[in-house]
């Protein structure tokens, strides 16, 4: 693996962990998360960890609310996806998708809490076209990870592998029509050209088939909103079946069930 100068470093790992949960783990055995992703691939300890993770949210594995675990697991492990595409496209780094690296603990709530290890960083100078490849060939990975993932959790929960893969494209197309808009993340044409030509890698149509991140997704319009691209999930996440009284969730502001001035008055509140 090649080095990274130590500031540029510092300022992934920050990052990673700020906005999406993921910690870089540096020694390769020690770890104080207690789940890999292998467990997900066996039933007894999959279920465990998804009852577990269904009784943090009021909801019953199997039961009530069974088919919300899933469509919200699928929607919270986008954000370790989304970390992976981050180290990627903002500082050039593939994270380890392996399902022995890839660690993770549950935060009381039904959220998680990610860990991994870097796999390996390129200079940003560095060749284009072994760039290209890198990030197609992270592409063909994180699918292969994520399908039987998805697919062990669709089995234990009910929820819909097509549902599924619809809210973690969604957020993967999310993020890079951030990523794009915002100056303030790119700073650089250089590192703005990185991104797109990233984007078009992974959300490239070709070959479409349901385990993609190229879902077509609606833009959210409106004369009163003038914020950033806003994009609208296909199907809801069903987190609204998640806690009671005061601590009901409600829709999220990106769920196709809300009317558009409700969609707008969420927004304009954050």
């Amino acid at each position: 693996m090649r080095r990274y100068p130590r500031h540029d470093y510092s300022e992934m790992s920050e990052a990673l962990q700020q906005f999406f949960v993921t910690t870089i783990r540096v020694d390769c055995d020690d770890s104080k998360y207690p789940f890999r992703v292998k467990d997900l691939l066996n039933d007894e300890k999959r279920n465990s960890i998804l009852h577990e993770q269904a009784a943090q949210q009021g909801l019953q594995l199997g039961g009530k609310g069974s088919v919300a675990v899933g469509t919200l697991f699928a929607k919270r492990y986008s954000v370790f996806v989304m970390s992976v595409i981050s180290a990627l496209s903002l500082y050039d780094t593939i994270l380890s998708i392996a399902d022995d690296d890839v660690r993770f603990e549950l935060n009381g709530a039904g959220g998680m809490r990610y860990e991994t290890r870097l796999k390996s960083s390129f200079l940003e100078d560095g060749d284009p076209v072994q760039r290209r490849s890198e990030s197609g060939l992270l592409k063909k990975r994180m699918l292969l990870h994520l399908e039987p993932v998805l697919r062990a959790v669709a089995v234990a929960t009910g929820a819909s592998d097509k549902v599924m893969w619809s809210l973690v494209a969604h957020n993967v197309q999310q993020l890079y029509a951030r990523m794009i808009h915002d100056q303030s993340i790119w700073k650089t044409d250089e590192r703005l050209a990185k991104i797109q030509e990233d984007q078009s890698i992974w959300l490239d149509r070709q070959n479409d088939n349901a385990c993609t991140f190229a879902n077509e997704l609606q833009c959210f319009e409106h004369s009163s909103w003038q914020g950033p691209p806003f994009l609208i999930r296909r199907y809801c996440c069903l987190a609204y079946q998640v806690g009671s009284g005061s601590h009901a969730h409600g829709y999220c502001d990106s769920c196709p069930k809300l009317d558009s001035e409700s969609r707008l008055r969420k927004l304009l509140q954050q």
